[in-house]
């Protein structure tokens, strides 16, 4: 499979959104079997990922947010390692995998001797329309996987918006757009920008992707957005180049329609950490926080 090919498998194309309400979905096809983990004194639905497929009907704008946990029959302090695919309409599958110690707190209804890994967690949005999900574990695997599905919906964001300006960045760049100049900062493989939150919040990410001449019309990156230690998403985004916009001082450079990504951001004050994955490119980026 090309690299291309491999990162076109999930896709944003996203406007202007802020989360609103949040739905677990059921499987239209598959996952009969179902397991109830009591977690934080909550009972939580999963559907038993095992040999079968499961498929899920969407209809979009929605951001879907996979959870997902690996199941061990005896208590160990190793981290346990699971997977599955996702398949995104007639998109290529995309290759989930997770690796998590066990989380001692959470017991089955089902099995109370068994014990469960602590969450994964695989976000991606989808356009309008209706959009189908097949999930499929995979089979080498010695237990299957438990997996709730939430799709959360978006109203325009309207409320509560402020700037945020990187704690520390290396360069500052001035998009033109219509004869306005609108500010980016400049985002790199290992030179992450940070932000400093007080949750809970909403962060919503802005970016376009800096094309060079040995670049196609469309093409790919991923984000990853973390908070210390923890990641709070890996974002997979998809964008071409912008035929009303021009980057200033770089001539030979076009950028690409913006995108918009969106994260919840917990209670407490925290230092966010916006990160770029690949190595062979650059994004500009703008950061907004709403209540």
């Amino acid at each position: 499979m090309s690299r291309i090919v491999f990162y076109r498998i999930v896709f944003l194309i996203l406007f202007s959104f802020s989360t609103l309400s949040a739905e677990l979905l059921k499987p239209t096809a598959g996952g009969e079997e179902k397991e109830i983990l009591k977690i934080a004194g909550k009972r939580r639905i999963y559907t038993v990922l095992d040999d079968e497929e499961i498929v899920y009907q969407v209809h979009g704008p929605a951001r879907i947010k996979l959870i997902s946990r690996y199941p061990a029959p005896k208590k160990t302090k190793k981290s346990q390692s699971f997977s599955y695919s996702v398949k995104i309409d007639d998109e290529e599958p995309l290759q989930i995998h997770h690796r998590y110690k066990l989380q001692r707190s959470i017991r089955s209804v089902q099995h109370p001797n068994h014990y469960y890994t602590y969450s994964g967690e695989y976000y991606f949005n989808v356009g309008n329309g209706d959009h189908t999900l097949r999930i499929l574990s995979d089979k080498s695997q010695k237990y299957p996987v438990l997996l709730r599905v939430i799709k959360k919906y978006f109203e325009t964001a309207s409320k509560g918006k402020r700037e945020l300006h990187p704690m520390v960045f290396q360069s500052n760049r001035k998009v033109i757009i219509e004869g306005k100049e609108v500010s980016y900062y400049e985002l790199t493989n290992g030179r992450p920008l940070q932000v400093e939150m007080n949750g809970p919040k909403t962060l919503r990410i802005l970016s376009r992707l800096v094309f060079d001449q040995q670049m196609g019309d469309e093409e790919t990156y991923r984000m990853r957005v973390n908070s210390g230690s923890k990641v709070l998403g890996t974002y997979f985004i998809s964008t071409e180049q912008s035929s009303a916009a021009t980057i200033q001082e770089l001539v030979d450079k076009v950028p690409g329609k913006w995108r918009t990504c969106e994260i919840e951001i917990p209670k407490g004050k925290q230092v966010i950490s916006i990160e770029l994955v690949e190595k062979d490119r650059s994004v500009l980026t703008r950061f907004q926080e709403y209540k």
